[in-house]
């Protein structure tokens, strides 16, 4: 079993109908965030039972939560961490019969040097500079 089947045969277990995950990355880092957790009944949840999946090298658990944190980062079909990275959100759906829409993803990838908003800065500048030759040339001056 690969982690997929394993992550949407636990969640189907414990009825969860859908995950909702905030992807934020840059640099040579990047953050999921789990914020939404809907069970079948239509109840929202605020965590995960705590469920062993596996156990890492050093003999410790890893738990659902963490199985899924690192699915979820590594389903983006493009590179959200690293460089200019980029942000969006990741849809779990266990009980979608449609496999392709059981795990959504919504990715908008940053182009290099695009980090928003470098050119209102610049536009404000230039009007401050023309506000100020339009008082000097009225007479007045400014500090």
């Amino acid at each position: 079993m690969d982690r997929k089947e394993i992550a949407i045969a636990l969640l189907r277990a414990i009825g969860i109908q859908e995950l909702g995950y905030a992807l934020d990355g840059g640099g040579d880092s990047g953050d999921s965030t789990l914020e939404r957790i809907q069970h079948v009944d239509g109840r929202l949840l605020d965590k995960l039972p705590e469920i062993p999946t596996g156990v890492d090298g050093s003999g410790r658990p890893r738990m659902l939560s963490w199985l899924l944190d690192d699915l979820v980062a590594d389903l983006p079909g493009g590179d959200w961490v690293n460089n200019e990275g980029g942000y969006g959100t990741v849809t779990i759906r266990p009980f979608e019969e449609d496999e392709d829409l059981r795990f959504e993803c919504d990715m908008t990838f940053r182009d290099e040097g695009d980090y928003g908003d470098e050119n209102d800065e610049e536009e404000f500048e230039d009007e401050d500079f023309d506000a100020d030759d339009d008082d000097a040339e009225n007479g007045e001056v400014r500090p």
